[in-house]
């Protein structure tokens, strides 16, 4: 499977724009744990339209591959047809795998931005 994603440069899309996004969240996640002020505004939007463009790019993957699928079928190697749908599939897979974490990661975000009693509370914890 290492191979298909290696192979993939969808895949490395997909991996490359995760890590930056992963980058601005947890930036804003050691930002909260220092009860300083998260940034706001322009960073935060852009790491949610960021996220939003995985499962995106995850599907221009699959489409690709299944255009590829489609070649492997009119040339006539249905013994093939399984493991390029299976390519296909790997990047919306990869793209929802990225995405959901990083979702829940800003929700968590953005609920805690908006409910200040929760800095309060982690100060009497700390």
């Amino acid at each position: 499977m290492f191979e298909k994603i290696i192979s993939n440069p969808i895949c490395w899309c997909i991996l490359l724009l995760a890590l930056f996004v992963y980058q601005l969240i947890f930036h804003d996640l050691l930002h909260l744990k220092q009860y300083q002020a998260q940034r706001k505004g322009y960073w935060q939007e852009v790491s949610s339209i960021l996220t939003a463009a995985l499962p995106l790019l995850g599907l221009l993957g699959t489409i690709v591959g299944l255009l590829d699928t489609f070649k492997v079928m009119a040339l006539g190697h249905n013994e093939l047809m399984s493991d390029a749908i299976g390519d296909a599939l790997l990047t919306t897979q990869l793209g929802l795998v990225c995405a959901i974490p990083a979702w829940l990661m800003q929700a968590y975000l953005a609920y805690s931005q908006r409910n200040p009693k929760l800095h309060t509370l982690s100060k009497q914890l700390g």
